[in-house]
């Protein structure tokens, strides 16, 4: 069976990006989540249109997100909600599949979003290092309690910012991305919240720097197959990462 690969982060100039409309509590009166992450896919898809038409197979997607000084960096906006339902947007506008997702928020001006030829590299090991094993349906309790179960001996991550890569060995039926959150939610004992705690009720808002990997094995089955790497931001603790600013506030909510 084929082993779970991890992608190389890109280096490369990527694109301006306005994100101003999909950042909860800065939006038009009356729209929802669901209408701001549409918009905002639909943004993304018309700057990348010519990139991912020139980028050579396999394809990865580079989101760098910038939030005013005034969001919270560690509380609000968890990445996976950037990212998804934008990739499977993507894939299917030009049916091109992405095997490499990089998404970062950092407190700055601008925002960018960039396409490139995704290449393998070594794993990057980390302070919590697990490979688990599902075998339940995403839509189940079970699939998270799988997880949770076997990462229930994580010692969690110190306070503040957090980087973490997953790298998912699925089959050709599963749709990778429709895994992304269910599993960032169920990793509680990793991020730092009660291993009994079940949803995103974690503080999925700490991690900072996400990268999603993936690698299709007919011989996997139904199963999935995750290698998790977890460890501090350095990058985001350096820049104020775990500032006053970023305590809970009641008038920036990620719903």
């Amino acid at each position: 069976m084929i082993t779970p690969v991890f992608y190389a982060r890109p280096r490369l100039a990527a694109k301006p990006l306005d994100v101003a409309s999909v950042l909860a509590g800065r939006s038009e009166s009356g729209s929802t989540r669901k209408d701001r992450l549409a918009t905002f896919a639909g943004d993304v898809q018309r700057l990348v249109a010519a990139d991912v038409v020139a980028t050579p197979d396999p394809l990865g997607l580079l989101l760098n997100i910038g939030l005013p000084n005034d969001v919270p960096l560690l509380t609000s906006n968890d990445l996976d909600y950037f990212v998804y339902p934008l990739v499977p947007r993507l894939t299917a506008a030009f049916r091109r599949p992405f095997v490499s997702v990089w998404v970062s928020k950092r407190h700055a001006r601008t925002s960018s979003v960039g396409v490139f030829r995704a290449r393998p590299t070594r794993d990057p090991g980390g302070s919590q290092q697990f490979q688990v094993r599902t075998t339940a349906s995403v839509i189940s309790t079970t699939f998270r309690d799988q997880i949770r179960n076997q990462v229930a001996d994580a010692r969690p991550l110190p306070p503040g910012a957090i980087a973490l890569q997953l790298s998912f060995l699925v089959g050709p039926r599963r749709a990778w991305s429709n895994l992304w959150k269910v599993t960032i939610d169920s990793l509680g004992p990793m991020l730092g919240h009660a291993a009994r705690t079940r949803g995103g009720a974690g503080p999925d808002g700490r991690i900072t720097d996400l990268g999603l990997h993936c690698v299709v094995d007919p011989d996997v089955g139904h199963d999935v197959v995750i290698r998790l790497r977890a460890s501090p931001d350095v990058e985001s603790r350096r820049q104020g990462g775990t500032r006053a600013s970023d305590r809970p506030s009641a008038a920036v909510h990620t719903t």
